[in-house]
This record gives C-alpha cells, structure tokens and sequence, in this order.
C-alpha cells in the first residue's frame, strides 16, 4: 500500500544545512499494524510529515497504491489532540468539516459513528476545552475515520495520556484495524506500546532506519545495538 524509497530530508542552506532523514526505506501492506520507534529527535515526525506530503522530500520516492485521492485514503492524528482542533467549534462542526462534500446528512453518518470510538450524542455540542485527554483523541480519531481511509497514521498520540487511557486508546486502535482493514502506521517512543500493538516494527536512530523487526511468538528480535538498548 505504502511505500517509501530512498528518502532523505534536510533543514537549512550551506554551513547551518543539517541532514535529518538518511536514506529511508519503508513500507506499510493492506490492514498491517507497523511501528515506528526511536528517541526524541529520531526523525519520526519529520518522516510522517513527509509521508502525509505535509513537506516536500530532497531525495527519494514514496508511492501510495490504490488510492484515486491521497488525503482521503492517507489520514494523520497528531500528538497533540487539543492544537489539532478548533477551539470554538462544537465537537459537532470538527467532525462535520471533513465531510462537507458529502452527500446525505451528515448529522446521521456522525451519530452512527460516535459509538465506534467510545463517544456519545452528548459530546457534540462540546467544545475542546469541555473534553478530557482521551475524548479529544477520540475525537480526532473519528474525525480522520469519518473519511474511511485505507492508512493512519498514528504521530505519538498516547504519549501524553495516562496509562489507562493509552490502554484504551491502543485497544481502540486494535479494534478498528480489526473491524475495518484499515492499516496503521504507529509512531511512539513507548516500547511496551509499540510491542503490544504493533506486528512489524522499524527502529530510527539520527535519521536512519537501523533495524527492522517482525514478530514472532508475540515478541520482536533485534540484533542492531541501538535496537537491543532501546528495548532492553
């Protein structure tokens, strides 16, 4: 479905250019649960941006199969759920703004979708502010679903949840790759996450992808250094 050939990607001119993605390779098949994992400053983010086509790439290819519009069959949720919406929108205007070329009502669309992701009638006339952490994730993640896209991508969304509400916000995201065959490509410095979820994993070290794991018997196996650092 997704792939991505030899891409790099640097910041700045002359002396102050800087290199942030070295030669990545990746790819993500039809209803596939692929990890990405790496310290802060990895590249993980610049890659997903570049991905979404969110910035341009200096080298390389990315090729996105099946799909007669991009932004549709592509979605991102970001990890910060509160900057992704606007403020003075009822939760019902931000999930209605993707679907304004829709045909039929859209009201009724929403309504039926709200349970898949753990909401209620009552959180539509709720703005942002009125939401806990996991609602507003919940929130952005029904907004990118609404679109029924064949890939997201998942930016460190659980990252500044707590520990319950990241096991149900990765129990959410488990069930809807179940329900739909929509694949996910999950982005996160939270090892335990990325191994429970997660059926291949790509290890980022300064901007290069070092290893890539498939797991076996519920577990990943590395041999890369950084790989064994990171997640023993």
């Amino acid at each position: 479905m997704l792939k991505v050939e030899h891409l790099s990607k640097s910041y700045g001119r002359g002396k102050r250019r800087k290199n942030v993605l070295h030669d990545i390779n990746l790819s993500v098949g039809d209803g596939e649960l692929v990890g990405i994992v790496g310290e802060s400053g990895s590249g993980k983010s610049t890659l997903a941006r570049l991905i979404m086509r969110l910035e341009p790439v200096d080298e390389g290819r990315m090729s996105f199969m099946g799909a007669d519009d991009f932004y549709a069959s592509c979605q991102i949720v970001f990890q910060n759920a509160t900057a992704a919406m606007n403020p003075s929108w009822t939760v019902r205007d931000i999930l209605k703004e993707p679907l304004r070329s829709m045909e039929g009502n859209r009201d009724v669309y929403i309504s039926k979708m709200l349970g898949k992701v753990g909401l209620k009638e009552k959180h539509l006339e709720r703005r942002p502010s009125e939401l806990s952490g996991g609602e507003r994730q919940r929130v952005n993640l029904l907004r990118s679903m609404l679109v029924e896209p064949k890939l997201l991508i998942c930016d460190e969304i659980v990252s500044n949840l707590d520990r319950l509400l990241q096991k149900e916000i990765v129990e959410l995201i488990q069930r809807l790759n179940r329900e739909t065959g929509m694949a996910i490509l999950f982005i996160s410095h939270d090892l335990k996450v990325v191994q429970h979820l997660c059926d291949r994993v790509y290890v980022m070290e300064g901007g290069w992808i070092v290893e890539e794991s498939v797991k076996q018997e519920g577990r990943f196996s590395f041999t890369h250094p950084y790989s064994l650092m990171l997640f023993e």
